[in-house]
């Protein structure tokens, strides 16, 4: 089995290449980054498995697992999060992914990810299914659901980048959209979540999973 492991981490990377070495069936063959790059050294390399970090609404991640899934389509994508919630899951499964576990789970729960997703079925780690089952602020659109319980998926980007004390102009560069517009979505997110103030959106934002500063 055939691993390329796609993480900016490289302390992260180092372990799991001495955990995974271990294994006498599973080859590390590849790291990198998500980027044009790292599509590249897949195509070059044709693993079976990915090992893909997935941190954040706003890193890219996301469209470079779907990017992998849609031209590789014979290599299988896990992904390793620190998010439990069920609209950030339910992303990563849409854009491809295999398998989802948490970075706070154990190795044995990894190697179960990928036994299972190379038995060509799919793994949600128990933590994740934990955090999904669990009561949660429903941030998908459903019939019947008023704006105040629903997020779109850059509020959300939002959200996360707020609660970990980013500026609006930081925000705004990031996602090439200018202050206002960021100040606009803030005042447009305290409306939904109820909310008066920045801490506010913070402790919104550790309610629904968003952000990993509860630790």
């Amino acid at each position: 089995m055939r691993i390329v492991l796609l993480l900016a981490d490289q302390m992260m990377c180092d372990g799991l290449r001495a955990l995974l070495g271990q294994d006498p069936a599973a080859e590390v063959v590849g790291q990198t980054e998500d980027g044009p790059e790292a599509l590249e050294l897949l195509h070059q390399l044709q693993p079976d498995l990915v090992l893909a970090d997935l941190s954040s609404w706003a890193s890219g991640s996301f469209d470079a697992v779907q990017q992998i899934t849609r031209e590789l389509p014979d290599t299988k994508v896990i992904a390793l999060s620190t998010f439990a919630n069920r609209t950030f899951v339910a992303e990563a499964f849409r854009r491809g992914v295999r398998g989802y576990v948490l970075k706070q789970d154990g190795f044995d729960e990894l190697l179960q990810a990928i036994r299972t997703v190379m038995a060509g079925s799919t793994y949600l780690c128990s933590r994740a299914t934990q955090g999904i089952l669990g009561p949660t602020i429903p941030l998908a659109a459903k019939p019947g659901d008023t704006p105040g319980n629903t997020l779109t998926d850059r509020e959300c980007i939002i959200l996360q980048m707020l609660s970990e004390g980013k500026s609006s102009k930081e925000i705004a560069l990031s996602l090439d959209i200018s202050s206002k517009t960021i100040d606009a979505c803030r005042r447009q997110l305290m409306r939904k979540l109820s909310v008066d103030s920045l801490a506010g959106l913070v402790k919104q934002a550790l309610l629904l999973g968003l952000t990993t500063l509860s630790s």
